[in-house]
């Protein structure tokens, strides 16, 4: 991933994923809350630059579950914040592999 000024790198992502994906209860609230933060900004940085790539009709779909996945909020429950932290883990993961498809195109 080229990294543009302030954007995070593919080993920085990497590492906030794992954190969000780590196996075991669920973190403390305020870390939930800072991861989501996290993931949001490497989804708009990401998103943007994935909803320019020609998409079939399956990805654009996907794509479209993001926008509002990322709608959602997390909740005041502590296991529904920790589900939300979590799909957003994977929905970076999706852009990440749909980035660097783009990048091979």
């Amino acid at each position: 991933m080229t990294a543009t000024a302030g954007a995070p790198s593919r080993d920085e992502i990497q590492e906030t994923v794992d954190r969000a994906l780590r196996p075991g209860p669920p973190p403390q609230y305020d870390e939930l809350v800072a991861l989501e933060q996290a993931l949001l900004l490497i989804i708009a940085d990401l998103y943007s630059e994935v909803a320019e790539q020609q998409l079939d009709p399956r990805e654009q779909s996907s794509l479209t579950a993001i926008r509002y996945q990322t709608a959602v909020g997390l909740g005041s429950g502590l296991v529904s914040a920790h589900q939300q932290v979590r799909a957003l883990a994977r929905n970076c993961l999706w852009l990440l592999d749909q980035q660097a498809e783009g990048a091979r195109s």
